[in-house]
């Protein structure tokens, strides 16, 4: 088979087809994979089936080092870098996310190292809603003033969780207290394999973020004004998920949100952090 990338029309993404998931990628097909994840900043696969959990790690090692997700109560046995992302708890694996909105966000740990790539793959759906959206990050910061570029090219962003939340049942988490870290990382995230800029205002549903340097109230504003910057619809992408569906994405230049759906109904995804180029902030 041959590997083929075809743009998708819309602000980011191409869809991937001809990949052989039975076997290690060839250097020139991991590079052929490289470039068009960090031109499109996200590629999809459309699979018949969903791959085993076998062919979820080794494509996703093959891209760094896989970073077992901080919601340990999640981890599926025997593979600790797939979580279960969903409505419903299986073989006693807790899934996470519930079936309401999961607002605009890019995921953090607040130990580094921070997480570059993500990946995604649908198991079971709903008859409707549950779709993800990505933000074109790099699009948003090439449409900012230059002004505004000049202003925020050099600040970091200190992230950790907001106040109040449970984090052993919230976050399906053992140890509650390995999530009260923080970390600092760059407002403009640089991918450095293409130098591209992202502007990552990262205020998501659970984060309590302060940019350094500033006064609460101008660094709320700061982020705030950059937030709805970023999340106008010219920057989305909604995907509808078909079950087989797997997506690759650059975590420090988009953000994602979760769409709600039916809490009737049952919606399955497989989740997986993968390490890359850290924040030298971190």
């Amino acid at each position: 088979m041959t590997i083929t990338v075809h743009r998708l029309d819309a602000v980011l993404g191409a869809e991937v087809t001809g990949i052989d998931f039975d076997r290690l990628l060839t250097s020139d097909e991991k590079i052929l994979l490289q470039r068009a994840i960090d031109e499109h900043l996200a590629i999809m696969f459309h699979n018949d089936t969903p791959l085993s959990n076998d062919q979820v790690v080794q494509l996703c090692e093959q891209f760094g080092p896989l970073r077992p997700t901080l919601a340990d109560k999640s981890r599926l046995p025997g593979y600790p870098g797939i979580n279960r992302v969903s409505n419903r708890d299986a073989n006693g694996v807790i899934g996470t996310g519930g079936s309401d909105v999961v607002t605009w966000h890019s995921d953090l740990s607040f130990t580094p190292p921070l997480i570059e790539f993500l990946y995604l793959d649908a198991l079971e759906l709903p008859t409707n809603g549950g779709d993800t959206k990505w933000l074109n990050l790099v699009a948003a910061h090439d449409d900012l003033p230059d002004e505004t570029k000049q202003r925020i090219a050099h600040l970091t962003v200190r992230y950790r969780l907001r106040d109040g939340l449970d984090f052993n049942n919230y976050f399906k988490a053992s140890d509650g207290e390995s999530l009260r870290d923080e970390t600092e990382i760059s407002l403009v995230q640089t991918n450095p394999r293409t130098g591209r800029k992202s502007v990552w205002p990262n205020i998501g549903p659970d984060f309590s973020a302060h940019v350094v340097g500033l006064s609460d109230d101008d660094s709320a504003l700061l982020l705030k004004e950059l937030y709805e910057h970023c999340t106008q619809e010219k920057f989305v992408y909604r995907h509808r998920w078909r079950v087989g569906d797997s997506a690759l994405w650059i975590n420090t230049q988009t953000m994602h949100e979760r769409e709600p759906f039916p809490a009737d109904q049952v919606r399955v995804l497989r989740h997986v952090n993968i390490l890359g180029v850290a924040d030298p902030h971190q």
